[in-house]
């Protein structure tokens, strides 16, 4: 009577119903279980376990419930046999047997059986736990597909992903980018440390230690790995953007990482080249300006000379020659800034500064572009109007507006420089009456090299690099810098905006006093390979009334000094063979020119020649072509009192 069907009946729905397969020699029993279980699945019976392999080989079904006892195959060699076959070892069993226990049923679960049901069996049970292994079989089938949906995002990912498990750091997975980076080894199953031995000397390891310990995750840009790939026993370099995630169990345990890699070598090799290509660019740049300086030297000490000896005639003459060195010596610091600034190599010098100041300097250097145009030029800046800065710097910035101006605006125009204050920002303003800006050149025009459309008569030409450079002085103080014009023929206007500083009551320090010059003549060995230059420097400071000694080389100046006992040595860097450096540590080395002070003259003019020439013990590092004034008054600081002489 325990087994006649007293569940009650359901609705059947118009959906695909599970199908199950019974096995039983009993056909009371198999007849039984068809009425109580087709109501709700569709159901195939057999009669021992060799016809249930059969029927499932040709249809599979969702479950299977087999009795114990059964010829032929009995119901644990039924379950056996499913489980060792890779297609369908997967299908849920219920085995039934008279034999109840603890016991029994341990031994029916160890068989690999899903369940195990004693008879005889209350109806209602047996369709709990059919019902309970198809919803454990839905949810394994939904698990596999998600695992495999996975897997296959894992293994097509564009980038390589890595599972590493444990504090040892074992792949338990590893994608096919990941197996080609690291040059297609076997490593699932394996610890870091064996399967990439190479890498325990680089410090990912260690790496991989510290985010296992932290939870912390990692990120390495364009980082450097040796890999050995293949069956190459040498390494080959690669370079990677990567990340070590930790992967955190519900409890906060770390349980493992997710190494995730992308080669960017290419991409490091191609900025290399770069990096390479710019460093190139600027030793040319460095050895140009070094090389166009040379001949300017000798050209401006020579203009000074004509205006030392009065009574030569052809002013006008040298007026122009003079424009001109002045000219090519600008672009030449052009074209030496741009590069500088490019490669972040600018210090700025902050110092409280008054705009009124810097303005002035900037005229100054302005001035002989402006007499030359006979521009008008107007003036309205206040005194008060301070901000932080480096004084030179900013004076370059509005100088090289200012000659912009001049440049793009006819003769006889009109050029307006003014300074005020707006709110937080003191706002410096160039106004002309020049050429103008076409509109599509607005957002271009501080951009290197970039220049608008010109006459071919224009005499004041330049590289287009002035507007580039107050752009990045600017950001380098905190400002910022923009142009208007109403469009061509109608003028324009450039507008500085930088922080303003709120002077405080404490006064300056007051400067340090230079040395003053002394009138007495001293011994001054000039050693320069360019003759001319040489020359013309020695005809200039024997004016002065120095004792003056030339050598175009290193062991000709050497043979010079032990007889001349210089007071002061104008070295320039260049030299043959022994450079401007050993020759300067040579001098002081040797007792005739031992308290020699070493003054660098030559045409690197950048920040990192400076520091050498500093870093060597030169006194001070002159530019090619060399102020004069500066240069004499130099030498007179230096010479020693004429007691110590």
């Amino acid at each position: 009577m325990r087994w006649l069907p007293d569940a009650p009946s359901r609705p059947t729905l118009a959906v695909a119903r599970e199908r199950l397969l019974i096995a039983d020699d009993n056909a009371d029993m198999r007849d039984y279980l068809r009425r109580l279980l087709g109501a709700r699945w569709e159901v195939e019976t057999v009669a021992n376990g060799q016809e249930a392999l059969a029927a499932i080989e040709a249809r599979r079904p969702d479950l299977v419930i087999s009795d114990v006892m059964m010829p032929v195959l009995d119901g644990f060699g039924l379950v056996a046999a499913i489980r060792a076959n890779p297609t369908y070892g997967e299908i849920p069993v219920i085995v039934l047997s008279a034999r109840a226990g603890e016991e029994a049923r341990i031994e029916g679960l160890q068989a690999g059986a899903s369940d195990y049901l004693v008879k005889p069996f209350v109806s209602r049970d047996l369709i709990a736990h059919v019902e309970t292994q198809l919803l454990r079989a839905t949810v394994r089938t939904v698990e596999q597909a998600n695992a495999r949906r996975l897997a296959m995002i894992f293994e097509q990912a564009p980038i390589a992903i890595a599972i590493l498990r444990g504090p040892d750091h074992v792949f338990d997975i590893a994608n096919a980018v990941y197996l080609r980076l690291i040059g297609q080894r076997a490593v699932v199953g394996k610890t870091v440390a064996e399967a990439l031995p190479e890498v325990v000397a680089q410090g990912f390891i260690d790496l991989l230690d510290r985010v296992y310990r932290t939870g912390e995750p990692f990120v390495g840009r364009s980082m450097p790995i040796d890999l050995a790939r293949g069956d190459r026993r040498e390494t080959e370099r690669v370079f990677v953007d990567f990340i070590y995630q930790p992967l955190v169990e519900s409890d906060g345990r770390v349980s493992g990482i997710a190494a995730i890699a992308h080669d960017v070598s290419a991409l490091a090799m191609a900025n290399q080249a770069a990096e390479d290509a710019n460093r190139a660019k600027d030793e040319f740049l460095a050895m140009l300006g070094h090389e166009l300086r040379n001949p300017l030297a000798p050209i401006s000490t020579a203009l000074e000379l004509m205006r030392m000896r009065p009574g030569l005639g052809a002013e006008r003459e040298r007026a122009v020659i003079e424009r001109q060195v002045r000219h090519m010596a600008g672009l030449v610091d052009d074209l030496l800034d741009v590069s500088r600034i490019t490669r972040g190599k600018v210090e700025l010098r902050i110092a409280v500064v008054e705009i009124a100041d810097v303005i002035a300097r900037s005229v100054e250097v302005a001035s002989p572009m402006l007499d030359e145009q006979r521009h008008e030029l107007v003036i309205d800046v206040p005194r008060g109007l301070f901000v932080q800065g480096d004084a030179a710097r900013l004076a370059q910035i509005t100088s090289n507006l200012i000659t912009n101006a001049a440049k793009y605006t006819p003769k006889q125009g009109r050029i307006v420089v003014r300074a005020q204050r707006d709110g937080a920002n003191i706002i410096i303003t160039v106004t002309d009456n020049g050429i103008g800006i076409e509109a599509g050149m607005l957002a271009r025009v501080f951009e290197p090299f970039a220049q608008t459309r010109q006459s071919l008569d224009r005499s004041q030409g330049g590289l287009g690099l002035g507007l580039a450079i107050v752009h990045n002085l600017v950001s380098l103080h905190g400002g910022t810098v923009r142009a208007e014009s109403a469009g061509p023929g109608r003028g324009s206007e450039l507008m500085v905006s930088l922080p303003a500083h709120e002077l405080s009551s404490e006064l300056p320090a007051p400067a340090v006093p230079q040395r003053a010059m002394h009138s007495t003549a001293g011994r001054v060995l000039i050693v320069d390979d360019n003759v001319d230059a040489a020359e013309m420097l020695k005809e200039l400071l024997a004016i002065d009334g120095h004792d003056i000694e030339v050598a175009h080389d290193a062991p000709g100046a050497l043979e010079v000094a032990d007889a001349f006992r210089p007071h002061i040595a104008v070295l320039d860097l260049g030299l043959p063979v022994v450079d401007g450096f050993e020759l300067a540590r040579l001098l002081r080395d040797r007792p005739a020119s031992a308290a020699a002070n070493i003054i660098a003259l030559t045409g690197y003019g950048q920040a990192e020649d400076r520091k050498k020439t500093s870093e060597a013990g030169f006194v001070a590092h002159l530019v090619k072509p060399v102020d004069i004034e500066e240069l004499r008054a130099l030498i007179g600081r230096l010479l020693p009192a004429p007691s110590a002489r």
